[in-house]
């Protein structure tokens, strides 16, 4: 054609010779479209198909293939099957080589992260609450909620680094149905898992915390979310077994304790499923979901705060002299700022972890993070085990590596 004699006699530089070819392409595949339609003036008109977006220096012009378009020759068919790839977007192995190297950087600085800063957390809120005197958790767990809300606020009103991309989806009825009930499970998850560490070892505790993925996919079941195999049953039983097994060799076994415990465990399990449905499903990306359910987390907490606790923070301010609230605060005020500190990362880290993972396997990732804290408490620390105890988390630790197994196989079709 014209076109393509015109474009032959351009001799193009070499940094251009790409583009000229992806021109010459274009207009063959839109001539031979021209033809059979002069040829077949009886098939209606089909609507163009949406123009696939590539990287530079790639054929920009390339159409997605519909039903009905053949003839391409194998150049267009590649590019048609390469931009399909990229469309995906959603395994590594999808991803263009430079997009793939940064995708594999930035999850391993968020599972690092993730893995690091949570057991950071729990030994400074211990020490705070058993080594310096401040037996109030629920305040002390506040500190993180308030802290995230203040890091979200700069990034997305006074930086503006980030920018509200779901704001029309927000409105207070969607804030009140969704982020409020999110909200109040995870207060009730912070609350009573950092109230537990005041009754109980962190080892036992971090061996209770193997009931999580159990919980968790009872709620999966529960909202319809996912449906378990009988092998995914039967290693959830399996866990829960090895847990019973590890709470029945404890030597300092408190009601109290494990009772707040489940609580926990129920409550973040809710607060897992509802997020992942938040974050996934509802492609709100994580900075921004932690922007909207960091305020009403620390609301919840502060009511519950300033009715079970502040009653006696109140009475030991007026006696306690040197143990006094304010007293501590003042002289031990860099360790509630590194608390605010973690709790924030905690909450950030989570809700990126959700966004790459699930819920499940976030659960999994925070059991081997528990595991390496129960190796801590009783090698460095020196808490007390039995035998009976290790074991069995031992059988709740190797059914959860056949959990993992379990989930990551294809469904059984009839």
């Amino acid at each position: 054609s014209m076109l393509v004699a015109a474009v032959g006699a351009c001799k193009p530089a070499a940094g251009a010779r790409h583009a000229t070819a992806s021109v010459v392409r274009c207009a063959q595949v839109r001539q031979r479209r021209g033809l059979r339609a002069a040829e077949e003036p009886s098939t209606p008109a089909r609507q163009p198909l949406p123009l696939v977006k590539g990287t530079p220096g790639t054929d920009a012009c390339v159409r997605r293939k519909g039903a009905g378009d053949d003839g391409d020759d194998g150049t267009a068919g590649s590019i048609f099957i390469a931009r399909a790839l990229l469309l995906a977007g959603v395994r590594l192995s999808d991803l263009p080589v430079p997009r793939r190297v940064w995708y594999g950087i930035e999850l391993v600085l968020v599972m690092a992260a993730y893995m690091s800063v949570g057991p950071a957390l729990i030994l400074v809120n211990k020490h705070i609450m058993r080594d310096l005197g401040f037996p109030y958790p629920i305040t002390v767990s506040a500190l993180g909620q308030l802290s995230s809300y203040v890091f979200c606020l700069l990034c997305f009103r006074v930086f503006k680094t980030h920018t509200l991309t779901t704001a029309d989806q927000v409105t207070w009825r969607f804030y009140l149905a969704n982020m409020g009930v999110v909200g109040a499970a995870a207060a009730g998850s912070i609350a009573f898992g950092q109230g537990v560490y005041m009754y109980m070892s962190v080892a036992f505790i971090q061996m209770l915390k193997s009931l999580g993925p159990v919980v968790t996919s009872l709620f999966l079941v529960a909202f319809d979310v996912e449906r378990q195999s009988r092998a995914v049953l039967s290693c959830i039983l399996m866990i829960s077994a090895g847990a019973a097994v590890a709470s029945y060799g404890e030597l300092h076994f408190s009601t109290i304790g494990t009772i707040m415990m489940l609580v926990s465990s129920c409550c973040e399990g809710l607060r897992l499923v509802l997020t992942q449905k938040l974050v996934v499903n509802l492609k709100f990306p994580a900075l921004e979901g932690l922007y909207y359910y960091s305020p009403i987390t620390a609301a919840w907490m502060v009511l519950a705060g300033l009715v079970l606790e502040m009653p006696s923070m109140l009475n030991a301010q007026r006696t306690g002299g040197a143990l006094a609230p304010s007293t501590i605060l003042a002289a031990h005020w860099s360790q509630f700022g590194l608390a605010a500190a973690l709790g924030m990362l905690v909450n950030l880290s989570s809700m990126m972890m959700i966004k790459y993972t699930g819920a499940v396997t976030l659960k999994l990732l925070a059991t081997a993070r528990n595991a390496g804290l129960v190796l801590y408490a009783v090698l460095v620390v020196g808490e007390a085990t039995t035998t009976t105890q290790i074991a069995g988390y031992a059988i709740a630790c190797c059914f959860l590596v056949l959990y993992v197994l379990a989930k990551s196989m294809p469904p059984h079709r009839h």
